[in-house]
């Protein structure tokens, strides 16, 4: 049952706009029609049919509920013969996160710690959570069909000829999921905007603890570089001290060692220049004592050779010690490279022992700015899959969000469940002990297009041809209706008891109706005189 304050609307079965007493003698008389033509007349060449009776021909209503939830309106099968399942994934709540920064964010190592345990909070789900929709119709076609359907309906409680096929599902059975459907949409919605939040927040965390970081960096820097530059006034001093000793004794040193070496370069050059004059007398003497000889005067000759030989060994002796002077003064020249060198390489030394402080403070200073730049690295690099983990998390929380949309249609002006019912006729026949039912959905007339005129010129009937459904998938529901019918005993009941209190047949004014739609389809060339004449006949003997 459901409750007494829930509306009903009721739809039309033609389109409103032709809705006239004419269209409806004429739906009448089409609905009449097809329920004689589908009637089996019995009769067979081998096998012999029994003819079936024409119990009933009924207006009846099809029961969908539409409830809201959020911004769309759910529609049910009243007789739930439909069902859906919502899968869910169960994530994190963005709230408990929010709490747990919030908390963290007041010191850098309070949230550099919850950076580090948050990296895989909003990891892929390990559970989902799984929802049965009883009655839930979220076919695509027929939301589309059914929403612009519904525009046409009406808000009645005087419901005339329309039987009402009574929910199996009922109103109780339906609001606990709905309103489980909107906690988890809630949910959803909520975290889907908090989770921005989230981000922004932790960008602007991060951000704040690496000001916060740069600034006690350069404080660090402009602290250090400033007893730098102190120890510099008191070290540079000494430096140039030691500079100038080292100038003074390398220049005393310089001088001593040029001065040998200039003494030895004259030492050579002289040597040089004897050992010349040398070669030049041996040169001479050689000539004359070949020019003696020439003159056969070998006395002269001998004497001349005897000087000759004794400047040579002279000669020998000067290169002797040409060599020893050039020995020297290579060696003096290492000996000045050495202890220049040795000076040069003390001077390096005991700056290098006056500059330890300030290196000292250096390398203190540039180990605290390291430690800066990697805090700085370290949070950076931590935030980074934080980022990517809410960002991931936001497009399954809104991927979940999406589900839901697609479970109803856009509505956000219904407030209460309301009841809609979808009209059709519906036809009983009965052969002995069976009985079955064909049903009409909603229809409009057909018009009398050229192949159906064609039809007629060749003695085909074309009662077919008369109504034309509007909707294909709540053409296809009512087609269920009909199967469910044969599954089910209760609706079948239910079906059976509606027609016979509600039967057309057997009022006066709907055979009259009938009558004057039957004599329009007629004159308008739907029926040959034979098909009116026959169902006429039948009419008055229902």
């Amino acid at each position: 049952m459901f409750s007494s304050q829930v509306k009903r609307f009721v739809l039309p079965f033609s389109p409103q706009k032709i809705r006239d007493p004419i269209s409806f003698e004429v739906e009448l008389a089409s609905v009449y029609s097809l329920a004689e033509f589908e009637r089996a007349k019995g009769g067979g060449l081998v096998v012999k049919h029994p003819e079936e009776k024409l119990l009933f021909v009924s207006q009846v209503g099809y029961p969908l509920w539409l409830f809201p939830c959020a911004e769309t309106a759910c529609i049910f099968d009243g007789l739930n013969h439909t069902s859906t399942k919502l899968t869910i994934a169960q994530l994190p709540t963005a709230k408990a996160f929010m709490e747990s920064l919030t908390r963290s964010a007041q010191t850098r190592e309070d949230y550099r710690t919850f950076l580090s345990n948050n990296i895989n909070y909003f990891e892929q789900p390990k559970s989902e959570k799984e929802i049965s929709m009883e009655g839930l119709i979220v076919d695509f076609d027929f939301k589309k069909e059914f929403n612009l359907y519904r525009k046409e309906a009406t808000e009645s409680n005087q419901l005339g000829n329309l039987a009402l096929l009574s929910p199996t599902l009922e109103e109780k059975t339906i609001a606990p999921l709905i309103a489980e459907i909107d906690l988890l949409q809630s949910s959803l919605k909520e975290d889907t905007q908090m989770l921005p939040e989230c981000g922004r927040l932790i960008k602007e965390t991060t951000s704040l603890f690496i000001t916060e970081l740069n600034y006690a960096a350069q404080a660090m820097q402009d602290e250090a570089n400033a007893k730098i530059k102190a120890q510099e006034e008191l070290i540079n001093p000494k430096i140039a001290k030691l500079k100038s000793e080292y100038k003074n004794q390398t220049t005393r040193i310089t001088k001593n060692f040029d001065e040998d070496l200039e003494k030895l370069q004259k030492q050579k050059t002289k040597a040089e220049k004897t050992i010349q004059k040398s070669e030049e007398k041996i040169t001479n003497y050689q000539k004359e004592a070949k020019k003696q000889g020439q003159k056969n005067h070998l006395i002269y000759e001998k004497r001349w050779k005897e000087k000759s030989r004794k400047v040579k060994k002279e000669l020998d002796e000067l290169k002797k010690e040409l060599k020893r002077t050039e020995k020297n003064i290579k060696d003096l020249i290492k000996q000045k490279n050495t202890e220049t060198s040795k000076l040069k390489f003390g001077l390096e030394a005991e700056i290098k022992v006056s500059r330890q402080p300030l290196r000292d403070l250096e390398a203190s200073r540039d180990a605290k700015m390291a430690v800066f730049k990697l805090e700085t690295e370290k949070l950076l690099k931590l935030e980074r899959p934080v980022i990517n983990e809410l960002n991931g998390a936001l497009k399954l929380k809104e991927s979940a969000g999406a589900k839901f949309e697609f479970l109803g249609i856009r509505d956000s002006q219904l407030k209460s469940p309301a009841l809609y019912y979808v009209p059709f006729y519906v036809a009983c026949y009965q052969a002995d002990s069976v009985c079955r039912y064909v049903m009409f959905p909603p229809s409009m007339t057909s018009a009398l297009g050229f192949s159906t005129k064609l039809k007629g010129a060749f003695g085909i009937s074309k009662v077919k041809e008369l109504l034309t459904p509007r909707f294909k998938s709540i053409t296809a529901l009512i087609d269920k209706c009909q199967t469910l019918a044969k599954q089910n005993t209760d609706i079948d009941n239910q079906i059976r008891e509606l027609g016979e209190k509600n039967n057309l047949l057997t009022s006066d004014l709907f055979r009259e109706s009938i009558a004057k739609g039957l004599v329009y389809l007629k004159h308008e060339g739907w029926l040959s005189e034979k098909e009116y004449q026959a169902l006429n006949n039948s009419l008055a003997h229902a």
